[in-house]
């Protein structure tokens, strides 16, 4: 069997896929199409009553763009994201991370602490951990606080070395 006739087969096969591709687009854009003419048929006003226009304004408003920028390295960032929901209070923690050795995964772990007033010291109220490969990260939480207003402040531990703490701030509802 020569090399040129084990070709033609391919090409044949790659053309009816092709093909049927272009059908199937085909088929789809038609459909869209018919969804699209029968709204507006269903629209349109009854035979003998006149149609009423209404116009409308369209508007938008120019909004500010905001960028977070990574904190310094050694530095813990807390940000409030807003409320979503009666004492519900979701934040941004981040961190840059330096990894000392690029060559090598890094773990690292978040701790959200609560200062409680009873034992008068800093117990875990959330955590969460993971890792990267490479020079540098900047590694973010999303924590969320729900019915438990109260002093908190958010922890990182990167394997190997020290120990970050943010500032402390409050959670109110």
């Amino acid at each position: 069997m020569s090399p040129r006739s084990s070709i033609a087969p391919v090409v044949a096969s790659g053309t009816a896929s092709v093909v049927k591709l272009l059908v199937a687009t085909l088929a789809f854009i038609g459909a869209y199409a018919g969804v699209e003419t029968s709204h507006v048929a269903s629209a349109q006003a009854p035979a003998g009553v006149a149609a009423r226009t209404q116009p409308v304004t369209l508007s938008s408003e120019s909004m500010p763009a905001t960028t977070v920028e990574a904190p310094a390295a050694g530095t813990i960032a807390v940000s409030a994201l807003g409320v979503s929901r009666p004492c519900h209070r979701p934040y941004l923690i981040r961190s840059v991370i330096d990894n000392p050795r690029p060559d090598s995964a890094l773990s690292y772990g978040w701790r959200l602490q609560r200062w409680s007033t009873t034992t008068r010291t800093w117990r875990t109220y959330l955590t969460s951990h993971s890792g990267f490969a490479g020079r540098s990260q900047t590694a973010e939480w999303q924590p969320s606080v729900v019915d438990n207003p109260g002093w908190y402040r958010a922890e990182l531990a990167v394997s190997g070395g020290a120990r970050l703490r943010s500032a402390r701030f409050l959670v109110s509802c």
